[in-house]
């Protein structure tokens, strides 16, 4: 195999590549990136961890054909420090690989194609095509709610939803939920679908997806996977085979008290507590904040080993008086995600969990009317942010 690529394509199409290379040295064929030549004269490059793969396509100049597996992230470190435009990739039939661009060469084994593992079937059935700068933000405003580490599988992914002309997204971690919907800025064959995407996979596809043009992305579904289709590449995921809980039911239904603020203003606020909660020192682990809803004043506080602090801002408020305690980083990532310059919060009692909803906005005036299209096909959000228990 002979292939000369253009530098500048060769890495923009690895790098979307390498977020489905294995990192686990145990079978080395998944650690590398697959090299096939077409006879439409451009190279697929593929990648696939045995949960979650990339396909794409790329012009070049074939001089042989051939199919070869190079480990990727070595490879991806040579081409990025060649100093030409274009890069030659040759394999020998002893599985010798040799990178050059002008008169800098390196070498480096190789293994036969046939080595690779298997795809699945990405073929998929179905369809939902969606804005990519829907979906990315979609993403964004959800993915901190994703359990980390040894929790419950279901719990480490993001549960898709497409219902009635609703696209839902919920993720949920035991302390914290994230839930967006959208009910246009998307197209469906009509049917239900429902499927639950590992966390890792939705960090490795916000990086592929584009947040700043119009082009579409395409959901298909097979039994195992769903496969995301772009104009000439495929990234695709194994799915968590669970059920997801009914997130609905955890949602608290009798908040009384409703909280309208300034979301940016709440976050400076809660910025400025974050520097003693998250003091560590003389051993001690990470504290709460203290939020005191009171009159037409949010008062908060915190105090570590070695250092406090007492904030306060304006509010509009109906309903009691309450003090509550929070998690100060949990609360921050609920309100970052929220897009609304001011939000509604509802408090039922001190361990009932708080909603994080839009506000109620008064009507528009008819030349808002292009705002409001964009705040329609962008949706709804809600998080759920449950309580810390005070010392006292």
């Amino acid at each position: 195999m002979k292939i000369v690529f253009d530098k500048d394509l060769l890495v923009e199409a690895m790098t979307p590549a390498l977020g489905a290379v294995s990192d686990m040295n145990t079978i080395s064929a998944i650690e590398g990136i697959l090299f096939t030549t077409l006879e439409d004269g451009r190279c697929m490059l593929s990648t696939y961890d045995l949960e979650k793969g990339y396909r794409t396509a790329l012009n070049c100049q074939i001089l042989e054909p051939g199919s070869f597996i190079i480990n990727a992230v070595k490879l991806y470190r040579m081409i990025r420090m060649l100093p030409e435009r274009t890069v030659t990739i040759e394999v020998n039939e002893r599985f010798q690989a040799k990178v050059s661009g002008g008169v800098a060469r390196y070498s480096l084994s190789a293994l036969p194609g046939g080595d690779f593992p298997k795809l699945p079937d990405l073929e998929g059935e179905g369809q939902v095509v969606m804005k990519q700068a829907l979906l990315k933000k979609m993403l964004s405003q959800t993915q901190h709610a994703i359990a980390q580490g040894n929790q419950i599988p279901k719990y480490c992914g993001a549960y898709f939803k497409v219902k009635d002309g609703v696209f839902t997204l919920v993720t949920c971690d035991g302390n914290r939920m994230a839930l967006r919907e959208c009910s246009s800025g998307f197209e469906s064959d009509g049917k239900e679908y429902s499927f639950i995407v590992p966390g890792k996979t939705l960090s490795e596809l916000s990086k592929i997806l584009k947040s700043d043009s119009d082009e579409k992305v395409i959901l298909s579904f097979g039994r195992k996977h769903v496969i995301f289709r772009f104009e000439n590449s495929i990234f695709f995921s194994r799915l968590i085979d669970m059920e997801y809980m009914d997130y609905r039911s955890v949602i608290p239904k009798n908040n009384r008290i409703t909280v309208t603020l300034d979301r940016q203003d709440l976050i400076s606020c809660l910025e400025r507590v974050s520097l003693v909660t998250n003091d560590k020192s003389v051993g001690q682990g990470m504290s709460y904040v203290k939020c005191i809803f009171e009159g037409d004043t949010l008062k908060v506080s915190s105090t570590s080993s070695m250092t406090s602090i007492n904030d306060e801002m304006p509010i509009e408020k109906t309903g009691d008086d309450l003090t509550i305690g929070m998690n100060c980083k949990f609360f921050l990532d609920a309100l970052r995600a929220a897009s609304d310059g001011r939000i509604k919060i509802t408090l039922g009692t001190e361990r009932t969990g708080i909603v994080i909803l839009p506000a109620d906005e008064e009507k528009e005036e008819p030349e808002e009317n292009e705002k409001n299209k964009e705040k329609e096909e962008e949706g709804t959000y809600l998080y759920l942010v449950c309580p810390f228990r005070m010392k006292d």
